[in-house]
């Protein structure tokens, strides 16, 4: 099984290695000259210096869906600690059939009814907040979460979602940047029509509708594996069709997202290497989305280890490494998001069981909260490898080094005593920098 999902990563190692390895350094880094002058502006030389990446613009992300749903506060405390340390982007969950349980009733504020998988709002912003993680909203529809009690009449449920929109954009909209607006919009079934509660053209009336509300935020597209990642129709697949449509209408779409959930058995994986773990695959799909210059995100992503055993363990681990460094890599990718943190939580099955989404067991950590081999592969990646530290012993009147973008802290030692400052490296700002101290 190993073989068959790993052939074509091996037979296009070469050519694989090569594009990761140029276009991680052309999208990802730049050259940053530094200079320290007193507050004169006179270059100050000779003092000790140190630059270190304390953030990434990048957004490395997961769902926060299980934020202090655990049973027991050791492991509620566990999550915490394991997201921080891993995440700066956090996906919030605000699916409308499980966010307005009943009509005019959202559940906002401090202390709103429980739901499974559902942590309110306020606690997910407030420990972002704490922790300098943005957050996405997810979503703003979907037709597979429509509440029970919205009314069969199309402008009595048209009157409640732009209720609903307007609430969401007052409440979090300043909050909140970034939301899913329409979600997984092409799986709705060949009789949708039949669905009196929605126009045919749906998704382009939801995001004008959305845009007239969330007016400083980024709107997203969002569909599922199959469609996102279908490179044999090219320009002529249903997803690339219909955000070519919607742009050329004038819909304000912001960026595109691409699921990519392994939701398959062993045998039907091997069958899909050929188009999901296939290098040249994934290439071009980036490349085909990416030729609309919006920003991309891997929006959700699930890599099985069937079982749990440590074969498969391994197995899911060697497989994301290679799917995020390609993934990284490309100019208009701008966010990867692991969908679940930990095993036993995903969605449709009881809570710690192996039903469900649960059978594939992809997860970055055990139910137990002990890391696997994979969480261990992206914490090396995202705060090792693609992290930027220097040390310059004895500043020179300029000092030029290569970074990857993000936020970085400089710390001058003058005289015994240490000065800290901040810079921001970013892919289109300023690449020259004076610290005065």
């Amino acid at each position: 099984m190993s073989h068959t999902y790993l052939k074509y990563f091996e037979e296009q190692k070469a050519q694989m290695e090569a594009r990761v390895a140029l276009d991680t350094r052309r999208n990802r880094k730049a050259f940053a000259k530094l200079h320290i002058t007193d507050k004169e502006g006179r270059p100050v030389t000779g003092v000790k210096v140190r630059v270190d990446q304390k953030s990434h613009d990048f957004k490395f992300g997961c769902n926060l869906f299980m934020l202090d749903q655990f049973p027991d506060e050791a492991r509620n405390q566990a999550y915490r600690k394991e997201f921080k340390e891993l995440f700066n982007y956090g996906i919030a969950p605000f699916y409308w059939a499980d966010f307005e349980l009943t009509d005019g009733a959202p559940r906002m504020g401090e202390n709103p009814p429980d739901v499974y998988r559902r942590p309110a709002p306020e606690k997910i912003l407030g420990y972002c907040g704490e922790n300098g993680i943005d957050v996405k909203g997810h979503p703003l529809f979907w037709h597979k979460f429509l509440p029970d009690w919205l009314p069969a009449d199309r402008d009595e449920s048209f009157y409640r979602l732009d209720r609903r929109l307007r609430e969401l954009s007052s409440e979090y909209g300043d909050r909140i940047r970034d939301w899913d607006c329409v979600n997984e919009s092409l799986t709705r079934p060949c009789n949708y029509m039949r669905d009196t509660r929605l126009p045919r053209d749906y998704p382009g009336s939801i995001f004008k509708k959305a845009a007239k509300y969330f007016t400083n935020n980024r709107l997203f597209i969002n569909d599922v594996t199959e469609i996102a990642w279908d490179d044999e129709l090219g320009e002529l697949s249903a997803y690339h069709m219909q955000i070519e449509n919607l742009l050329l209408k004038g819909i304000p779409v912001d960026a595109i997202g691409m699921q990519y959930h392994m939701f398959y058995t062993p045998e039907e994986l091997e069958k899909r290497a050929g188009q999901f773990y296939n290098p040249e695959c994934l290439f071009n799909c980036m490349d085909m989305y990416g030729s609309f210059g919006l920003p991309l995100h891997v929006s959700e992503v699930t890599v099985p280890a069937y079982g749990g055993t440590q074969e498969n363990m391994e197995l899911q681990a060697r497989i994301t490494e290679m799917l995020y460094r390609i993934w990284f890599s490309h100019e208009q990718m701008e966010g990867i998001v692991w969908w679940n943190l930990v095993d036993g939580t995903a969605a449709y099955a009881p809570f710690g069981s192996f039903e469900g989404e649960n059978y594939y067991a992809g997860g970055l950590l055990n139910h137990d909260m002990t890391p696997k081999p994979v969480y261990h592969v992206l914490k090396r990646l995202i705060h090792e490898e693609w992290h930027t530290e220097e040390q310059i012993d004895s500043m020179p009147e300029a000092h030029v080094f290569e970074g990857f973008f993000g936020t970085y802290d400089v710390e001058v030692e003058l005289n015994g005593e240490t000065v800290r400052r901040e810079l921001h490296l970013s892919k289109y700002g300023s690449r020259e920098f004076t610290i005065e101290i």
